[in-house]
């Protein structure tokens, strides 16, 4: 589980890099072009290591690729658009550890002790207190109603990926193959990348125009950065190493617990944006956050 809450940590820095491009260059064109530069990379490191070969359950690990970084990621880079960084997480890590808990005892059985689920709530209700943000109020009610859809959609994208992700696991386990993680992290972001230039060239064939936010709008920037700086950050820790530290953890750990230790990512990302927005955290984020993380290292510790 050390592996979940390292996700966590570089989602967190990974989060602001995404929303910075998501503003420059548009939602699908900037989760495109992360997820291909990651294709490549881990294209090289697993042909390097001779991992590059097709394993039991690829299909499962191909089909959470598109529920997490083409569906679910496509949704999240709109509600970053729409409600932030910090609210668009904060939505998502909340439902996805109940979504992911349901599909894969729907899925495998898996069954999670009382006391696991209720360290689990406690780091969500956490969450929730450090977190709950008032900085949108100026959306008007259809730009709200959009970015709750968004976050519903990213919800179960990426709940639905961690137990997918889990059954590809038990399939390799039943096949007596022990995969380890680059091949099922490469199959996903290649399945994702796919999916996304697919869905661009269909839009761009429909004539579709895919409007974003200038990134000379975006508010309370204390660090501003070049584009391609935050591509390579946003790249080099959310579908790289992110991604790899995740496919880690589910490999042994529900996916259940596993989101829940990944629902402290707001919490995580609150030193990060006092970085590199200045936005200074209040006392009651401070404090709530800090239980949330001391909760999710009690499950840590568990596992």
């Amino acid at each position: 589980m050390i592996f979940a809450f390292l996700t966590a940590i570089l989602w967190a820095f990974a989060g602001f890099g995404s929303s910075r491009i998501a503003r420059h260059f548009g939602s699908a064109q900037a989760n495109a072009l992360r997820l291909v530069l990651a294709s490549l990379i881990l294209t090289g490191i697993a042909a390097s290591l001779g991992v590059l070969r097709l394993p039991p359950g690829a299909v499962l690990f191909a089909l959470s690729g598109f529920l997490h970084l083409a569906l679910g990621d496509i949704a999240l880079f709109a509600v970053y658009r729409r409600l932030g960084p910090r609210i668009g997480v904060l939505a998502v890590s909340s439902l996805a550890p109940p979504t992911a808990m349901a599909v894969e005892w729907l899925l495998l059985g898996t069954a999670i002790e009382l006391r696991d689920l209720a360290i689990g709530a406690a780091v969500l209700l956490c969450v929730v207190l450090a977190v709950a943000p008032k900085e949108r109020q100026h959306l008007t009610p259809a730009e709200l109603r959009t970015g709750i859809l968004a976050a519903l959609l990213a919800t179960l994208g990426q709940g639905c990926s961690a137990a997918v992700s889990r059954l590809g696991f038990a399939q390799a386990a039943d096949a007596g193959v022990r995969l380890g993680p680059w091949m099922p992290t490469l199959l996903r972001c290649a399945t994702g990348a796919a999916c996304v230039l697919l869905w661009l060239g269909f839009r761009h064939l429909r004539g579709s125009k895919i409007h974003h936010r200038p990134a000379d709008l975006i508010p309370h920037r204390r660090i501003q950065g070049h584009p391609l700086g935050w591509l390579a950050l946003s790249t080099l820790l959310g579908p790289v190493a992110g991604v790899l530290t995740l496919m880690v953890a589910l490999e042994s750990n529900p996916a259940a617990l596993v989101q829940a230790v990944l629902a402290t990512l707001p919490v995580m990302m609150l030193p990060v944006a006092w970085f590199f927005d200045g936005n200074a955290p209040s006392k009651r984020s401070i404090l709530f956050g800090i239980l949330a993380v001391a909760l999710a290292i009690a499950l840590v510790i568990r596992f």
